[in-house]
């Protein structure tokens, strides 16, 4: 870890770009250079990284392709999370944390146990109808998921060997 000291008024900056309660100086730091190396080798960015919510952030509604059906973010990471433990069918909580760690996600993680998720604001943040079954617990996958973060946990899943594809925008 490295030590990065920055005036009051550019972390005044950093806050504005934070992505929840708990999301931290290195996330925010981290997606603001994943926005700058896309946008420097001429990949499309959908538009500038701002909070979620702001009146002026562009709503992204791009959707995936994966093993042939089409999702949303946040059901594109529930189907790779639940293919995953398919494909390994003895998955602990520490496998599957080391396989899709939580700060691909950000401050509520990409996945949980029940007794964290029921202080974490179930009905909105997890998929509570949607448990999944570890060899050790079970877990719910994470809803929140936007064009801040999901682009780390493709890029983790593709390296896992998972093929991801955002299907033809209109």
């Amino acid at each position: 870890m490295y030590t990065i000291n920055v005036t009051p008024k550019i972390y005044k900056r950093l806050e504005r770009h934070a992505l929840g309660f708990e999301d931290t100086p290195a996330n925010v730091i981290e997606r603001l250079l994943n926005h700058y190396e896309r946008h420097v080798k001429g990949e499309p960015v959908p538009g500038p990284i701002q909070k979620r919510g702001s009146a002026t952030a562009p709503r992204d509604y791009t959707h995936y392709v994966f093993e042939g059906r089409d999702y949303g973010k946040s059901r594109l990471v529930l189907a790779v999370i639940k293919a995953y433990v398919r494909d390994h069918p003895n998955t602990t909580f520490r496998d599957l944390l080391e396989a899709f760690p939580k700060n691909l996600q950000g401050s509520s993680g990409v996945f949980d146990k029940l007794q964290n998720v029921k202080v974490k604001d179930p009905e909105r943040r997890f998929f509570i109808k949607d448990p999944i079954e570890l060899a050790d617990c079970t877990v719910f996958v994470c809803t929140q998921w936007g064009i801040g973060n999901i682009s780390q946990f493709i890029d983790t899943a593709t390296k896992l060997g998972y093929t991801i594809e955002p299907t033809p925008q209109n």
